[in-house]
């Protein structure tokens, strides 16, 4: 009697805790994804068109699922062949499932599956052996998927997670694969043929015979039209439509960033960038074109960077031209290889310079011979112009005006500011670098440096470019440099002279303005023109990875060219061709017609500008002074002399003996000055002459003949009346006198030399000079 109560008590708690458990089974929510998330990493444009897929590590093309919504022609292709009640069951078809049955059990064997399309969704989540409580397994679980997920979502996850054949997964990986086309674009012929391939993915290529696949297409497409889901004329077309025969290779437009940012981002499938298509492919098209071009002239790479200059989004990233060239290093990315910055930091140091009351565009800094402490610096073109106004010096990118200017602003002070801008390459001391610095003597990232350039059109205030979606930093530095500094810069980088036919493009309507620099590193390793527009900054580089130097690269010669390119490419925006001045960042300031500096009183000639309304005070130009002449104007005098020869108070140019020197020849007229009344006592004219080589504590190498002896070396000196004779001295020895161009020679002895000069009314100017004799068989 026992035995009977306790079987009727476990059958009765059977019959309630197996609906429960059911119950709580169906109800609870998945733990963990339904499928192996082994995606294949997809670099997408900012259209969502593909740049780069990489394979998984099962050797898979496997698209990541996206938001995007399944085709309409898929989507009814699918139904009508896989689910024709997909909409209308819960899961499973309960009357397809009772036929099944009965066709199974009346011929033995497994004939008919009767699965919905969660029900294969629970076959492809966890694949096992088709049996009848594995079958009651995929039951369960699409009743559960069905209970969780909407229609539309059940559906494009099948449809991502599909077999296509070979390792081909996802409806979107099997339209690029077979189609070569997004899956948004697919006809009815290949969205039919699509939907019946996950049901017997093995009928697809490489498989010789396409006739069963042809069949089963065509029974599709003849279901559909019974069925009214489409047209005669859709039919037919559809009929009349090739099967793919072959894999379509994934295309690579940016192979150099997808393995950077795949790297970057280990656990992302799905990297959507803002890069541009139509952009980038232009600039990898041009970056081949050029690699062409120049590989004649042993130059073999170059890389490409253009942003968004407001907002920092990369709008193109070429690495190299050729990503498979070996030989030449094609998988170096050049976008981010550090490289020698030539001259493209020289604008930073002017608009700083602005800022510090140091320099206006108009303002002169001299171009001299030029010596600090074992560095000298020299013009590319190896003259010298005496002085050159800032404006002259940036656009012509004269190296020694440079180095004197950022000697004047501090060399700390500089590399402050590029750390604060975000210069990520600098890993040696300010003193380290010294002032070749500004010379290329720091290597630099195209990156940072569009960042740069992107901060000068910005006001001064500078942040990181971006890539991915999403990704926008709030960060930014603290305005470095003021805004009327930034725009005075960007006005002088507009006036660099363009190359080839672009020399004339203020002559043609469809050019626009574009403030640009050119740098050339020591060597001629490294080529760099970078330029910015309202819309766009650009950054272009060529060389040689290896580093091989090369005549033939130069800023202008090799980057410039590709730079105008891409300009001339880029979408263009009416009434946005310059960066708009604002009135409220400037202030009027009186200025010396000549020199650009501060007008004072003996200034003859004067104008208004308007400068930077943050700048610190202007010095006061010192190229005109007031001096006291005799009488009869043939000497100057002072107050100790006056009494004796009379005076008269005059404005009058003064130039430097060494400053003249050069401007005369150049061929600028520069009156003599006249001299002080020579037996005024109290007169000691230190400024009247000038040794202008060599230079200041110099340290000369000097050879021998090749009879031994050791060579001279030519001294030069400036006077301010050319007429005046200069007497020379070596090491308290007598050598001769000069007049007019004053050059002797000297044959210098080993160490320490002292060389004096002294003209016919007792100034004096002397230098020392550490000579190094080359011995025999040296």
């Amino acid at each position: 009697m026992l035995s009977r109560l306790n079987k009727k008590k476990v059958m009765q708690w059977l019959g309630i805790s197996l609906p429960a458990i059911a119950c709580f089974y169906l109800i609870i929510p998945f733990s963990s994804p339904l499928f192996n998330e082994e995606y294949s990493t997809t670099v997408k444009a900012d259209n969502g068109s593909l740049l780069h897929v990489f394979i998984n590590a099962n050797e898979q093309w496997y698209f990541p699922p996206d938001t995007v919504a399944v085709p309409q022609k898929l989507k009814t292709a699918v139904i009508a062949f896989e689910d024709e009640n997909f909409y209308r069951h819960w899961g499973i078809n309960v009357k397809a499932m009772g036929r099944a049955l009965w066709q199974n059990i009346k011929n033995r064997r497994i004939v008919s599956g009767a699965s919905t399309i969660p029900m294969q969704m629970a076959r492809m989540s966890k694949p096992k052996k088709r049996t009848y409580i594995n079958k009651l397994r995929e039951i369960g679980l699409a009743i559960k998927l069905d209970l969780h997920y909407s229609k539309e979502e059940l559906l494009s996850m099948y449809l991502d997670h599909a077999p296509y054949g070979g390792n081909v997964i996802g409806y979107r990986t099997a339209a690029f694969k077979f189609y070569g086309k997004d899956a948004s674009l697919l006809t009815w012929g290949e969205a039919a043929t699509l939907a019946v391939l996950p049901n017997a993915p093995g009928m697809i290529y490489p498989k010789g015979d396409s006739a069963p696949l042809r069949d089963k297409r065509n029974r599709l497409l003849k279901k559909m039209l019974n069925k009214g889901l489409i047209s005669e004329q859709n039919y037919r077309l559809a009929l009349l439509e090739d099967l793919p025969d072959r894999f379509i290779s994934f295309q690579s437009h940016a192979p150099h960033l997808a393995r950077r940012l795949k790297a970057d981002n280990p656990n992302q499938w799905l990297l959507n960038t803002t890069l541009d298509e139509s952009i980038q492919k232009h600039c990898v098209q041009l970056a081949e074109k050029y690699q062409k071009i120049y590989a004649s002239l042993n130059i073999n790479n170059l890389s490409i960077l253009v942003a968004d200059t407001r907002t920092g989004a990369v709008k193109a990233y070429v690495g190299s031209p050729d990503f498979f060239d070996d030989q030449h290093g094609g998988q170096v990315d050049g976008v981010m290889a550090a490289r020698s910055s030539g001259s493209i930091l020289k604008p930073f140091l002017y608009a700083l310079s602005i800022d510090e009351g140091i320099i206006l565009p108009q303002s002169y800094i001299r171009d001299l011979p030029t010596y600090f402490d074992g560095f000298s610096p020299r013009n590319a073109n190896r003259e010298f112009q005496g002085v050159a106004r800032a404006h002259e010096a940036l656009v012509r990118s004269l190296n020694i005006p440079a180095v004197r200017l950022l000697n004047y602003y501090g060399v700390y002070n500089f590399y402050s500011f590029l750390k604060l801008a975000g210069t990520s390459t600098l890993f040696r001391t300010a003193d380290e670098y010294g002032l070749p610095l500004i010379l290329g003597g720091a290597e630099v990232k195209m990156w940072d440096m569009v960042s740069l350039y992107r901060g000068l059109a910005n006001k001064g205030i500078f942040n990181e470019n971006y890539i991915l979606k999403g990704t926008q930093t709030n960060e930014a530095s603290a305005q470095l440099i003021s805004n009327g500094s930034c725009q005075l810069t960007l006005d002088m980088l507009k006036d660099l002279k363009r190359p080839g036919s672009e020399y004339f493009w203020e002559r043609f309507s469809s050019s626009r303005p574009i403030a640009w620099k050119t740098g050339t590193s020591f060597g001629h390793k490294d080529a760099w023109a970078i330029g910015v527009i309202p819309q766009y900054t650009i950054a272009v580089w060529c060389g040689n990875f290896d580093g091989e130097g090369n005549k033939n690269i130069g800023g202008a010669a090799t980057a410039g060219p590709i730079l105008f390119d891409i300009l001339q490419m880029l979408p263009h925006q009416d009434g946005e061709d310059w960066f708009e001045a604002d009135d409220i960042d400037y202030k009027p300031m009186r200025v010396c017609a000549l020199s650009g500096f501060r007008a004072g009183d003996a200034c003859p000639a004067v104008d208004t500008l308007l400068v930077p309304e943050e700048m610190k005070p202007l010095r006061t130009c010192d190229y005109h002074q007031f001096k006291h002449f005799s009488s009869d104007g043939q000497y100057q005098c002072c107050s100790q002399c006056w009494n004796a020869i009379g005076s008269v108070k005059k404005a009058v140019s003064v130039y430097h003996p060494d400053i003249a020197f050069y401007l005369r020849k150049k061929g600028h007229y520069i009156p003599p000055v006249k001299s002080h009344y020579p037996w005024c006592k109290a007169y000691t004219s230190e400024h009247a002459l000038k040794i202008i080589y060599p230079n200041p504590n110099a340290k000369l190498f000097l050879p021998r003949d090749f009879d031994g002896r050791v060579q001279s070396v030519v001294c030069k000196a400036a006077h301010h009346d050319e007429n005046t004779k200069i007497y020379w001295y070596l090491n308290e020895q007598y050598v001769g006198h000069t007049s007019g161009e004053n050059k002797m020679e000297m044959v210098f002895k080993n160490g320490w030399n002292n060389l004096a000069i002294i003209d016919e009314h007792g100034s004096k100017d002397e230098q020392r000079i550490f000579a190094t004799l080359k011995e025999n068989g040296e």
